[in-house]
């Protein structure tokens, strides 16, 4: 059987801005130019620090940025002595460096309507990590070269269509909580952001629990309001549904993002690039209705 890898979707968001912004792929070139997009983490106690690095980001076809995003790990090697026949007398060496584990391909696309990004995984790099540190690079990046609004995110997606899937399989929803962000460029001034606005806070959270031993209504308009924005990432969600037979179903945005396998590239970085591209061109036609089917494909 053919080894694969899965990609993740996500979107790049501009926030908490009323301010005309230049065009999207502009802003992306730049960050690319300008050679800004790492940035450092400190440990815990005991733990070096670590440094995200998103690097070689080129423009493919005009539509699409492609690039490497990873982060290199402090491992100690230790070599087997012959003489001695022996691990334990082995000579060690530290090694400062990536691995095929920690760096992965990415692709945005650049066009203002969608800036959706797609981000290969690895068993080092999950999905909800590299979508987060992709947006810290680049928020670090325009904040050093002064692009406003500095206030980049990227934030995981969850197709309607995943949602209503899930939904049909586990219908008996009693407990749902959102976390609702800033839509882009903060002029959907709905009564939840506005009073984000009022408080000066980024973002809001809220529970809505079905009584005991009872469900929510999940065919309601207003159920189906509380997801708006899911699909471009200007909210989170998390459902509890109650199982026959079982103690519950959980969906989790974060963790239940849409996702596609791809064919494993290995060490090819160049054709991880052009693999992840063509995920994302995939999934934007299916989202956009140019192609069939629903965007997410991936199957445990």
């Amino acid at each position: 059987m053919a080894k694969s890898r899965r990609v993740v979707f996500g979107r790049v968001n501009r926030r908490n801005s009323t301010m005309q912004m230049r065009p999207f792929s502009e802003d992306m070139l730049e960050l690319a130019r300008s050679r800004r997009t790492s940035i450092t983490f400190k440990a815990d106690a005991g733990r070096p620090a670590r440094t995200w690095h998103a690097a070689d980001i080129e423009v493919a076809s005009g539509r699409f940025a492609v690039g490497v995003l990873g982060f290199a790990v402090s491992e100690e090697k230790r070599h087997f002595d012959e003489d001695e026949f022996s691990w334990i007398k082995g000579e060690t060496e530290f090694s400062d460096a990536a691995s095929e584990d920690t760096v992965v391909p990415f692709a945005v696309d650049l066009r203002e309507h969608s800036r959706y990004v797609a981000i290969a995984t690895s068993g080092r790099v999950k999905a909800y990590s590299a979508m987060v540190n992709l947006g810290k690079v680049l928020n670090r990046a325009a904040h050093d070269i002064g692009l406003l609004p500095a206030d980049w995110e990227c934030d995981l997606v969850v197709s309607q269509a995943s949602i209503h899937k899930w939904l049909e399989t586990y219908p008996k929803v009693r407990l749902m909580r959102r976390t609702i962000k800033f839509t882009n460029p903060g002029r959907d001034l709905d009564e939840d952001r506005a009073q984000m606005i009022a408080l000066r806070a980024g973002r809001k959270k809220e529970e809505f629990a079905a009584p005991y031993n009872q469900e929510l209504d999940v065919n309601s308009e207003i159920f189906a309001e509380k997801l708006r924005g899911i699909e471009t990432g200007d909210l989170e969600i998390y459902l509890q549904a109650r199982v026959e037979g079982a103690d519950k179903a959980e969906f989790n945005s974060n963790e239940d993002a849409d996702k596609v396998s791809i064919s494993d590239f290995g060490t090819d970085l160049v054709e991880g690039r052009d693999l992840v591209a063509m995920a994302l061109a995939g999934y934007t036609a299916r989202l956009e209705g140019d192609e069939p089917g629903e965007p997410q494909l991936w199957d445990e």
